[in-house]
């Protein structure tokens, strides 16, 4: 027992150390080490152990331009994965001793990212970090600084928050940010506003604050198109209070433009009623007597259609003072060519109250699948859209630790970066993966577990967002056979590891092909209804290779690198004419011998009936 609780111990350790941050430095980060225990473990059964294997990240894989919106029609089949081993919580002092709110992480370029955020719960300064690789950051910078200004006399605290930020085409950052008198809030209209800032060496440095709208506003967003005009959205509520006062406000999401590469801002909105280009707003109640309308927290994309989606929370109130936030999203081609009045809902081209969100924010993978990302009731959640971000899926939650004001960036053609502030006002941070469509490319493996001979075709799917264990999986082809790659990263190989790949057979079935480290199990279920049958993988002409990297049931160590599998699996038992093939794949891993702490990761949440939501494969 006691040589089981230091198994149990050392996982929990390696697990722990997985989510911890690297130290904020400018250059990457080591790993932590910890030194294992000194009692020898033997291993029960003795494994061909083969080193070093050749076994690839997520990261490496999917290096194949997709054409943009390729995966149009076929969004349903879609997944996204976090990686576990690439998720992790920036503490305070990774932040420079402050607490997170607000955190927006923007890509420069390949090795250049930034992270924006602000540090009080209703404002303060705001700072920007800097990665080369989204796992180390710089120490953080101040952007806008917050201090004193005097009203009506009174010396008052000057704050920023809400900032955003855009990666202009000239290669500048334009960040802007809400400010606000803090003692006069909620009165003096004009103390309140806009304020941008520019970056002209990937974050190091930023000039002065200069003003650029004064109203009482928050949360703006910035979107350079395609057409090379800047926009700033924000939800803006000065011209309701100025009519109605604070207390009977409406808002709705007002605009700035800039035609000169952000030097001067139009409507240029210095005096009362402090009225920008409203361009969504609905009527949402009516209280005492005074209409209410709303749309707030906006967030812009320009889709690859060139379309722009303006995603929004819709803030219902009632008269007992509880609210309702739902999402509603607008769409626009004409460079916002219309105005909207302060009694109008607009813009025609919109979809209201879709479902419960607050805090949305989006971005798109060049095959067009949209991610929409949003927290609801702590916890922060994600849908995929279709391409034109019309239709969403059902939610998925990524963490449950969440506060508020969450956000993503399309980092490679199949990967996001996400990141939240968590209760604590920390900052999490993971990488998302895309499954959808693959490609399989004419090709004859030798079965030798050499990786290698798969460099041509690195189309692959992912699995690894419950622990420290991952699988990468491709395919290939020939004139008999659907060939599988398998490719697990594990730092504690155990007896209990498995990967399952199912092939739907194009009629009714489908077929389960098990590997664990030493041998496969094949069975067939025929449809819905029927059970599960054993088979004879030799007798159908099966063949595989699996080959072992590391010490097998040694948990004392964390050194282990993983397992290759490969597979052979005949054509002729499968319906492939049309040239595809339905998969799904499901990784199990336990990281001790007794199972306790098995997880296991499905490639979608299609049920294995559902075979018309499995991952789809094109033999090319």
């Amino acid at each position: 027992m006691k040589k089981l609780a230091l198994l149990f111990a050392c996982v929990m350790l390696f697990s722990a150390c997985a989510n911890t941050p690297p130290e904020v430095t400018d250059t990457p980060a080591t790993d932590p080490v910890t030194e294992a225990p000194t009692e020898e473990v033997t291993t029960a059964v003795e494994y061909p152990v083969v080193k070093p294997l050749e076994i690839h990240k997520i990261s490496e894989l999917n290096t194949t331009e997709y054409p943009l919106d390729s995966a149009a029609g076929e969004e349903n089949s879609a997944s996204l994965v976090l990686n576990y081993r690439e998720s992790y919580t920036l503490k305070a002092g990774n932040l420079g001793g402050v607490k997170a709110y607000y955190t927006r992480i923007k890509k420069i370029n390949d090795s250049a990212y930034i992270m924006t955020f602000h540090n009080g719960q209703y404002g303060g300064s705001v700072y920007c970090m800097r990665s080369s690789d989204l796992m180390s950051w710089s120490t953080p910078v101040t952007v806008f600084k917050q201090g004193y200004v005097t009203v009506n006399g009174v010396r008052d605290n000057l704050k920023y928050m809400t900032p955003d930020s855009c990666v202009l085409k000239d290669g500048r950052i334009l960040a802007v940010t809400s400010f606000r008198a803090e003692k006069a809030y909620e009165k003096e209209v004009g103390e309140n506003g806009l304020a941008i800032s520019f970056s002209s060496d990937n974050g190091k440095t930023w000039t002065e604050p200069q003003v650029v709208y004064r109203g009482t506003n928050w949360e703006p967003c910035v979107l350079e198109a395609d057409n090379g005009e800047i926009y700033i959205y924000f939800s803006c509520t000065a011209p309701s209070i100025v009519e109605h006062g604070f207390d009977d406000r409406s808002s709705g999401v007002g605009l700035i433009r800039s035609l000169d590469g952000g030097k001067t801002w139009i409507p240029n909105v210095t005096e009362s009623p402090y009225t920008p280009q409203y361009v969504m707003r609905c009527y949402v109640t009516t209280i005492n007597g005074i209409k209410r309308y709303n749309d707030q927290m906006p967030v812009a994309l320009q889709l690859n259609n060139g379309t722009i989606a303006l995603a929004v929370e819709t803030k219902t109130p009632s008269a007992s003072g509880s609210n309702s936030f739902k999402f509603s999203i607008s769409y626009n081609n004409d460079g916002y060519q219309q105005w909207l009045g302060m009694d109008e809902t607009g813009p025609s081209n919109r979809k209201t109250k879709l479902f419960n969100l607050a805090g949305p924010y989006l971005s798109q993978f060049d095959s067009g699948e949209v991610l929409l990302t949003y927290h609801w009731s702590g916890t922060f959640r994600y849908r995929i859209g279709n391409c034109t971000a019309t239709q969403f899926s059902g939610e998925t939650t990524l963490w449950t630790d969440t506060g508020m004001w969450g956000a993503s960036e399309k980092i490679t053609s199949h990967s996001a970066v996400v990141t939240v502030c968590t209760e604590e006002f920390e900052a999490k941070v993971g990488r998302l993966y895309l499954n959808h469509r693959l490609n399989a490319y004419k090709l004859t493996p030798t079965l030798t577990a050499n990786t290698a001979e798969w460099d041509a075709s690195t189309d692959a799917a992912f699995l690894g967002s419950e622990s420290q264990a991952q699988a990468a999986v491709r395919f290939a082809y020939d004139d008999d056979y659907i060939y599988v790659l398998g490719e697990r990263l594990d730092n504690y190989i155990t007896d209990k590891d498995k990967l399952f790949i199912y092939f739907h057979d194009g009629n009714t079935g489908y077929y389960s092909v098990g590997f664990s480290n030493d041998g496969i199990k094949v069975e067939r279920k025929e449809n819905a209804k029927a059970s599960v049958q054993t088979l004879d993988a030799e007798a159908l002409g099966i063949k595989f290779y699996i080959a072992v990297d590391g010490q097998v049931n040694d948990l004392l160590g964390d050194n282990d690198n993983g397992v290759v599998y490969e597979l052979a699996f005949p054509r002729e038992l499968l319906k492939t004419e049309d040239g595809t093939l339905a998969y799904h794949f499901r990784l199990v891993n336990s990281d001790s011998p007794n199972g306790k702490t098995t997880s296991e990761d499905s490639h979608s949440s299609a049920g294995m009936n559902n075979t018309n939501d499995w991952g789809k494969v094109t033999l090319k």
